[in-house]
């Protein structure tokens, strides 16, 4: 919004008011969906006169997703980015640095917690219509939420990374100790939806079991909803005296605590090998997979969605659709899962793109590739490349997989491969065209590109736009042929691919000139 106010350039500005525009569509999409939950959970808390179980699950939900969201980059925004020897040179305190730093993730969760815990704030307001003092309390309290997930986080991340770092292959192991300990919470989720105790009787149980995972929720709705002022003092002063212990400490110990995450073990065996010639796009691509897998940030938020997608496929090998969908409440899951499960595996597909990050991460160094005798189209491809390298092996396995729990007919088995295949080749080439569209090369620690850049934004908005509109036309079309759309569906993503194809051939390699 900045830029469109003040460039000169009619272009740039006409590019930043759509962007502007786009991310507060968003937003407000994803206001209005909240909204949408806060009010259908309402509704049954309601009958139950126990509508403060809104809140406390509201607030147990962005504290959770916090957690989860910052526990794999605050490593990344505290520690690891790429300006802290010439930031740590400057005439400015230490303390002052710190704080910077953590006031970003600060930020960025509390985003998050106003998305989520206004709406709700609203539906309650609605229904219960409460006294002045609850939106006194409610506007204070939410300033709050979001500071112990963030200790919390930061110390789980920055205790992996330390961990991994005293051992050779230190970003492999920080990934498996990272993917490791996501997974694991995931699970015990996912446990505590299955049990149908508590889901069945709702009320009391429901409570005790939020209030019990997660003890500053008891406090928060003591707080907001009965108007306790012990209880909203206790929460703010353990809010804020655990983060101002945990901001002291780390700006006391800052630069050993950096010390000893950046720090890595290095083999004192060398042993001198002959050099191996290859041809352009293999060196490119050699390159590109030793960048991807470089960055644990970059894994971690692009290859998430295989892992989940595996994981769910290992999971239906000993847990029937028809069960799975008694546990969720989802009676015609069976039937969905059968009939959508390639538009199903398309979506993390989608979710797994690591082309739209690719060309920003190149950062100050892009001139080289610029400047190299190489074929452009071929520096393109090779990005395209890795990104199916990521995608392809996790795809086969899982639709494998889903073809033995699911036991679908041949071409509903040749469906759940081919058109995942189509989505990935897709997918990968769009987020190299949004990227050259989109480009974010001054940038300072990695977590601003791979997560937050325009371009990532923007090719997983098309990306779900692109499953959700054929999606919608299965469902709709009821009394057609399924195999029959989505033979339709492929044929039509092969014809975009093969545009994008040529695109990438032609403007692609003078896009990528003019960055």
């Amino acid at each position: 919004m900045n830029k469109a106010l003040h460039t000169l350039d009619v272009k740039e500005r006409r590019k930043a008011i759509l962007l502007s525009s786009s991310i507060l569509a968003g937003v407000l999409m994803i206001a209005v969906v909240s909204f949408g939950y806060s009010f259908m959970m309402a509704m049954t808390f309601e009958q139950m006169g126990r509508m403060d179980l809104l809140l406390a699950i509201m607030m147990a939900v962005t504290s959770i997703v916090g957690f989860f969201t910052t526990i794999y980059k605050a490593s990344g925004v505290l520690f690891s980015y790429k300006d802290y020897d010439l930031v740590m040179s400057l005439p400015i305190k230490t303390s002052h640095v710190v704080a910077s730093r953590v006031l970003q993730l600060y930020v960025l969760n509390l985003f998050f917690t106003l998305i989520v815990m206004l709406p709700a704030g609203v539906v309650y307001a609605i229904k219960v219509n409460p006294e002045t003092l609850f939106y006194l309390l409610f506007l204070m309290t939410l300033l709050f939420i979001p500071l112990l997930p963030i200790i919390a986080a930061t110390i789980i991340g920055s205790f992996i990374s330390w961990v991994s770092s005293r051992f050779k292959a230190s970003r492999m192991i920080s990934l498996v100790l990272t993917f490791v300990v996501i997974i694991a919470l995931m699970v015990g989720s996912f446990g505590l939806n299955g049990n149908e105790q508590v889901l069945a009787d709702m009320g009391t149980e429901l409570a005790d079991m939020i209030f019990k995972l997660y003890p500053l929720a008891d406090m928060y709705v003591d707080a907001v909803c009965s108007y306790r002022m012990s209880s909203f003092l206790l929460f703010i002063a353990l809010s804020v005296l655990s983060f101002m212990i945990f901001a002291t400490v780390l700006g006391t110990r800052y630069k050993a605590i950096h010390t000893g995450l950046t720090t890595s073990h290095a083999s004192s065996k060398y042993i001198m090998k002959p050099l191996e010639a290859s041809s352009p796009f293999r060196a490119l691509y050699k390159k590109e997979l030793r960048r991807y897998f470089s960055s644990s940030i970059y894994v971690l938020n692009t290859s998430i969605g295989m892992i989940l997608l595996l994981v769910m496929s290992i999971a239906l090998l000993f847990v029937s659709s028809e069960k799975l969908g008694e546990l969720i409440e989802i009676p015609q899951l069976s039937h969905y899962l059968s009939t959508l499960a390639p538009m199903i595996v398309s979506l993390f597909v989608t979710l797994s793109c690591t082309t739209s990050s690719s060309i920003s991460l190149e950062g100050n160094h892009l001139w080289i590739l610029k400047s190299s005798p190489i074929s452009k189209q071929t520096i393109l491809l090779s990005k395209v490349a890795v990104n199916l390298t990521i995608t392809l092996p996790v795809l086969v396995v899982s639709s494998m997989l889903l073809m033995i729990s699911l036991r679908p007919g041949w071409i509903e088995s040749l469906l759940l491969l081919v058109i995942p295949l189509i989505y990935a080749c897709y997918s990968a080439m769009m987020g190299v065209i949004v990227n050259l569209k989109l480009p974010n090369l001054e940038w300072t620690s990695e977590v601003t590109v791979i997560k937050q850049s325009a371009a990532v934004i923007v090719s997983m908005f098309i990306g779900v736009i692109s499953l959700l509109i054929p999606l919608g036309i299965s469902l709709l079309l009821t009394h057609v042929n399924g195999n029959l759309i989505l033979i339709g569906i492929g044929m039509i993503m092969i014809a975009v691919c093969l545009v994008m194809f040529r695109y990438i051939q032609t403007k692609g390699e003078r896009l990528f000139r003019t960055i």
